[in-house]
């Protein structure tokens, strides 16, 4: 008779079974985040300091066990941190919990169980999980471009999400803080689009579709109102009176079932990581960024980490090396009027 047991495996083993022995010791892990970038690497640099190129290099610094070495320009003989303006700048972790949180973090691992696995307090693991969202940010600002085009078909959709005031007890109307979001998906390519919107009128829902939708595009509705007369900009405009049917009973290409799933991940994903709403749009990027890398093949615990060190990395590059930036793509904060009209569709 043969037995199966089922083995539950910790971040700690999975990284180990992933990536080999570099966690083994902080060297080991020193050296593998050279070789991904997160660190700067052994080769002569210049000087940000004097402008001398080629002077700068890496020597042995005993002060910080963590990082045992700084950059040092032999023309000035100015040093820095080697950490300076990277992941790891102003961190005591050691560089495999800083690592080990943020694949805690790409498996979707509570904060509890991340601080108990890591061996770190709750503070420090949302500190990480923050940063990380914010990579996803400047990422995702930096690589939207609009979706959809000629021959392509994008549904959209306006949904309200509901979060728990202080994140705990029962949904109550009077302790609810209430959130519109607004969006599209590409059926084709999958891309997708989602910000906040405060109002749901045609003037503000009309300036996004033309600022994340290229024209030419076939666009899919529900009976919203403010879809109407989308033709005027440049667009094919199908629509789905949901209050009669779902799918259009005479073309059944005609629905908006590929945002709606959209909207359902979403909303489970707020449901379960239940923050404040000043972070909500960050929750919302975070989302967006899982969401393109999945359709771009990107499934895997190994191809996610791969992946967001290599996007750390950008905005996180180190000495001489300008960062990434966020872009205020399609002017996600220019509303803030909100409408208090239910959604309904046209009679």
């Amino acid at each position: 008779m043969i037995y199966c047991i089922q083995v539950t495996l910790n971040s700690w083993q999975c990284l180990f079974l992933t990536f080999g022995s570099i966690f083994e010791n902080n060297e080991k892990a020193f050296q593998f985040c050279q070789t991904r970038n997160l660190i700067p690497s052994n080769d002569r640099k210049d000087c940000v300091d004097c402008g001398t190129e080629g002077k700068v290099s890496v020597c042995k610094y005993s002060r910080n066990e963590n990082f045992p070495y700084e950059l040092r320009c032999s023309a000035c003989r100015k040093s820095t941190s080697i950490v300076k303006d990277t992941w790891f700048s102003n961190s005591k972790l050691l560089i495999k919990q800083s690592l080990g949180l943020v694949y805690c973090w790409l498996l979707g691992l509570t904060l509890e169980v991340a601080s108990d696995e890591i061996d770190v307090n709750i503070k420090t693991a949302l500190d990480y999980y923050n940063f990380c969202r914010e990579v996803c940010y400047v990422i995702t600002t930096q690589s939207s471009t609009p979706i959809g085009g000629p021959g392509h078909e994008v549904e959209i959709d306006e949904s309200h999400i509901c979060t728990r005031k202080y994140n705990r007890g029962r949904l109550l109307h009077n302790e609810t803080q209430h959130i519109w979001v607004f969006g599209g998906i590409d059926r084709e390519t999958k891309n997708c689009f989602i910000t906040r919107v405060k109002k749901r009128d045609r003037q503000t829902l009309v300036n996004i579709i033309k600022k994340f939708i290229l024209p030419g595009t076939k666009i899919i509705t529900d009976g919203w109102k403010a879809y109407n007369k989308l033709e005027e900009g440049g667009y094919i405009h199908e629509c789905v009176n949901h209050s009669v049917e779902f799918v259009n009973s005479e073309d059944r290409s005609v629905h908006t079932q590929n945002v709606e799933r959209l909207w359902k991940s979403l909303k489970q994903t707020m449901k379960k990581e239940g923050r404040p709403t000043e972070r909500d749009q960050m929750y919302i990027f975070q989302f967006i960024y899982t969401h393109q890398q999945k359709a771009a093949g990107i499934d895997t615990p190994r191809k996610m980490f791969d992946a967001f060190l290599t996007d750390i990395s950008k905005v996180y590059p180190g000495y001489g090396r300008i960062p990434l930036a966020p872009v205020n793509f399609c002017g996600l904060n220019e509303v803030d009027i909100f409408d208090d009209d239910e959604d309904q569709d046209t009679e």
